[in-house]
């Protein structure tokens, strides 16, 4: 495995990788992005805190009125769902007091 420094650049580099086969992975210990094409391979490894951040971002940014968005934004509740169910009782009662509290209000208490 060889490492490179991308930075500092003299230039902007963009690369395309809608092709390419792309794996992107987050958790609370360890986060990357890895592209491959055939037998090359470009891994980089992200803070995890930054890249939840910017998670939540992204689906706080979602637009409901496209369909898309909405079909994703099921998926993700689905899935939410299925993590919180996996917790200790006590967190999870939490967790549907919360949902109960705020699914049908306009402001979203913290």
């Amino acid at each position: 495995m060889t490492s490179i420094n991308l930075f500092p650049t003299e230039d902007k580099q963009t690369l395309r990788a809608n092709k390419l086969n792309i794996n992107f992975e987050f958790a609370s210990y360890s986060s990357s992005l890895t592209i491959r094409d055939n037998n090359k391979e470009l891994t980089i490894y992200l803070d995890e805190q930054t890249i939840m951040t910017h998670v939540l971002n992204s689906v706080s940014n979602l637009n409901v009125s496209y369909a898309t968005n909405k079909d994703y934004l099921l998926e993700l509740f689905k899935k939410v769902v299925h993590q919180i169910d996996k917790m200790e009782t006590k967190d999870k009662e939490a967790c549907a007091t919360y949902l109960v509290q705020n699914l049908n209000t306009s402001e979203v208490k913290n």
